[in-house]
């Protein structure tokens, strides 16, 4: 990394954005899929807790479920993460 000072951070990973307008009431989000624990969810730029007794539940895979569902025109961003293996990245 050119101009920067200190550590590589570990592990690498990419970022994928996905912006949903709620409905009243709405509950639960259709993403283009995520694993499971790296996956972190704003409602209106408002980071939310991950967990049943918390803000959502996003476990398998494709859902995201929030605990209280969201009123007309919150806007849910779900940002996922995947890890990049630099061992077998192909640079460009």
């Amino acid at each position: 990394m050119s101009g920067y000072i200190g550590n590589a951070p570990v592990p690498q990973s990419t970022q994928t954005r996905q912006t949903f307008v709620a409905t009243s009431g709405q509950t639960s989000f259709a993403t283009a899929g995520y694993t499971a624990g790296f996956v972190d969810i704003y409602m209106n730029g408002v980071r939310l807790i991950d967990g049943a007794s918390n803000d959502f539940v996003a476990t398998n895979g494709s859902d995201v479920v929030l605990t209280t569902g969201a009123a007309t025109g919150d806007i849910i961003d779900v940002l996922m993460f995947t890890a990049v293996d630099l061992a077998t990245a192909v640079g460009g």
